[in-house]
């Protein structure tokens, strides 16, 4: 090989990356390298997971407490149905009873 040949970049890669390969010290960055971008990985791995469980529970939260507050006011609005009802009833019972009051005071008079 020429000197020449040397300065082309497909040697010149091939030349670095021997070099990495052969020499302990690069070798050690490499694995030690690896292994925090693994961890890290792993750890951003976590953080997502845990970010989805924790959307997950809030939704399901929300959903749980939108469930309640509906059927509380539909038991609520049961309630102010049944009172509407029978405070028709009441007042209705008491209009029968005036006019038939009425109707006794009429007849006796």
């Amino acid at each position: 090989m020429e000197f020449e040949d040397f300065l082309e970049p497909e040697v010149g890669i091939a030349a670095a990356v021997v070099a990495a390969i052969a020499s302990p010290r690069v070798r050690k960055l490499l694995r030690r390298g690896a292994v925090y971008g693994v961890a890290g990985v792993l750890m951003a791995g976590d953080a997502v997971t845990s970010l989805a469980k924790g959307v997950r529970d809030g939704a399901q939260n929300v959903a749980v407490q939108a469930a309640q507050r509906n059927q509380q006011n539909q038991q609520n609005g049961q309630s102010e149905r049944n009172g509407k009802v029978h405070a028709t009833s009441r007042d209705t019972e008491r209009h029968d009873t005036k006019e038939s009051d009425a109707e006794n005071i009429e007849s006796e008079g």
